[in-house]
């Protein structure tokens, strides 16, 4: 008779790292499935569940490691690496669309593991990525048999650990025109423009740039395009897409470049996934590309033309040439 697995059903919620010790928070999952845009959006729900609430498991590093040989999880089948704002989450939501795949949509256990690698877990950390990903990434309906991760877009910073610990997985670059992207941020601004926020993952802008939130994301993001670049040139199995592209690039570029069967997809489905907003799932998608040309200002041109155009153009050449 085979042992009953004490934490069938059971997931990594965040990872914890109190008085320098290095801990997994786990909660109780079930048959769930990631649905909202973001993993970290199922997880937190998870996690205010009054049952998890009273009995949440924590464990140590070790105990990823050890699960992770009898319970390898589904084979990651791609990674989408990407500049923010581009396109990235739709691509998340059409490949979640998929009968058969599981998507991590920039889970939040991920991002803590690489700023904590090599200080908790010593060496280049391919084997708690591994396990970290084989916790998170079990089957949740028969049908399942794959697995993708999208990254937060300041991971690109961490493609070469990345492609270490998954050797052979090809993986996609999403990215935008830069003066949309900034415009965006301007609107909606996302963490990587509070300044010093990226120090941990290797990204510490000039001086200058320390009380200039736009400016600093525009620095980050120059450099994601640039790290990008060089990835594409020294790794093979990569992917330049460009938001103009889409979402009808996804049925033929990247499920080709992922090795998708879409024999056997739900058309509709896939069709619904592209027609919804990505990240406001009760709302249509409405193209925004003119809209956002149009409400450029004079400080994001002159951003753009400072940090930004000289990298974009360079994957443009590149995206072009393959």
């Amino acid at each position: 008779m085979s042992a009953v697995d004490p934490l069938a059903g059971w997931v990594p919620m965040f990872l914890s790292g109190r008085g320098g010790v290095a801990a997994v928070e786990w909660g109780y999952m079930g048959g769930e499935r990631y649905t909202e845009p973001f993993c970290q959006g199922t997880l937190h729900k998870l996690a205010a569940k009054p049952f998890n609430q009273l009995f949440r498991r924590r464990s140590g590093l070790e105990l990823l490691l050890e699960r992770a040989h009898a319970h390898p999880g589904l084979p990651l089948k791609g990674m989408v690496f990407h500049m923010s704002r581009c396109g990235s989450t739709l691509a998340a939501q059409w490949l979640a669309a998929l009968p058969d795949s599981v998507v991590l949509s920039e889970p939040e256990p991920v991002d803590t593991l690489l700023q904590w690698l090599t200080p908790y877990t010593g060496g280049d950390g391919a084997e708690y990525l591994r396990a970290l990903l084989a916790a998170m990434g079990q089957p949740r309906r028969d049908s399942d048999r794959h697995l993708y991760l999208k990254t937060d877009c300041w991971h690109i910073g961490h493609i070469d650990r990345l492609l270490a610990a998954f050797p052979g997985t090809p993986w996609a670059f999403l990215y935008r025109d830069p003066v949309e992207v900034l415009v965006s941020q301007q609107r909606q601004p996302a963490l990587y423009l509070v300044p010093g926020s990226m120090n941990a993952h290797g990204l510490a802008a000039p001086a200058e740039l320390h009380t200039d939130p736009l400016g600093h994301g525009a620095w980050i993001l120059s450099t994601i395009l640039d790290t990008a670049r060089q990835a594409m040139e020294r790794h093979g199995d990569g992917l330049l897409l460009n938001y103009a592209e889409l979402p009808q690039a996804l049925e033929s570029r990247l499920a080709r470049h992922f090795g998708v069967d879409l024999a056997a997809a739900d058309k509709d489905a896939l069709r619904a996934a592209t027609e919804r907003h990505s990240k406001q799932q009760h709302l249509m998608f409405q193209p925004d590309t003119a809209e956002k040309r149009a409400a450029a200002d004079e400080r994001v041109l002159a951003l753009s033309a400072r940090w930004l155009e000289e990298p974009y153009r360079a994957l443009e050449r590149l995206r072009l040439q393959g």
